[in-house]
């Protein structure tokens, strides 16, 4: 902490240091991945169980992607690099298969996949 006198008046600063988001957890990448070792020990059934029970926020609707579209955007799935489509084929895939789930938001799933990615996606990578 330092105090700086500035013309009568204290200023006080102070350095504050913020552990990165998911800190603590066992998966040190933070909260837009979910790892083997998470995903097993959450218990769930089907991809869609695991994801709504460790990151719950990867499921949320992100609100009307456009005035033409008027409907709210979820994320689109990608299985090993192939589109498969929206959350429901989460609930066909079984947690067992799963190695890692991760989560990119709008702005980088549509820089890295182009247009119709306003919800963001969901990028599953599976045990081979």
């Amino acid at each position: 902490m330092r105090n700086l006198r500035i013309s009568g008046m204290v200023l006080v600063l102070a350095a504050c240091a913020t552990a990165p988001s998911g800190a603590g957890r066992s998966n040190p990448e933070g909260r837009h991945i979910l790892d083997a070792a998470e995903i097993s020990q959450s218990g769930g059934a089907s991809a869609y169980e695991v994801i709504a029970q460790l990151r719950p926020e990867f499921l949320r609707s992100r609100g009307i992607s456009s005035l033409l579209a008027p409907t709210a955007s979820t994320a689109v799935v990608y299985v090993d690099n192939v589109q498969l489509g929206g959350l429901d084929v989460l609930r066909t895939l079984g947690a067992q298969t799963i190695s890692r789930v991760e989560y990119l938001g709008a702005s980088d799933a549509t820089t890295r996949f182009g247009t119709d990615h306003t919800g963001g996606a969901i990028l599953i990578s599976t045990k081979r």
